[in-house]
C-alpha cells in the first residue's frame, strides 16, 4: 500500500493557491505593478449599489495579490482570462465558484448583471 498524500488531493491544492485562468494555460501574465496595486486596495465602482457589492464580496480577494485572484485593476490578468472563458465563462465561474472562490463568490444576491458589471469593473486597467 502506498502512503502520501494522492496525487488527486496534491492537484486540488495546487488550483486553490495557483490562482490561473481556470482554463488550463501556463502562462502567467506579468506581476502587478506597484500602481495596480494600490489601485486594488482602493477602487471602488462608481454605481453604490455595485460598490457596495463589491466591499462585502470581492474586495478582500481581489485586492490582496496573495490570494491568487486577479486583482482589481491589473488588465492583463483579466484580459488572459478573458480571452481563455469569455465574459460569459467568468460570469459561469462566479456563479459556480473557481479554485477558492465559493460559489456565488459570497455574493448570494448577485445577478449574471451584478457578476457581469462587477468583473468589467475590475478588468478595467489601473487609474
Amino acid at each position: 500500500m502506498r502512503r502520501g498524500i494522492p496525487a488527486t488531493a496534491m492537484l486540488l491544492a495546487a488550483a486553490c493557491v495557483r490562482g490561473g485562468t481556470g482554463a488550463g494555460d501556463n502562462a502567467a501574465p506579468p506581476p502587478p505593478s506597484g500602481a495596480v496595486l494600490a489601485y486594488a486596495e482602493t477602487a471602488l465602482p462608481a454605481d453604490a449599489r455595485l460598490a457596495a457589492i463589491y466591499e462585502r464580496s470581492c474586495r478582500n480577494c481581489h485586492s490582496v495579490r496573495e490570494t491568487g485572484a486577479p486583482l482589481t485593476g491589473d488588465a492583463p490578468a483579466w484580459r488572459a482570462r478573458i480571452e481563455a472563458k469569455g465574459l460569459d465563462g467568468l460570469v459561469a465561474s462566479a456563479r459556480t465558484g473557481l479554485n477558492a472562490m465559493p460559489p456565488m463568490g459570497l455574493c448570494p444576491d448577485c445577478t449574471d448583471e451584478d457578476f457581469r458589471a462587477l468583473i468589467e469593473f475590475m478588468a478595467t486597467e489601473a487609474k
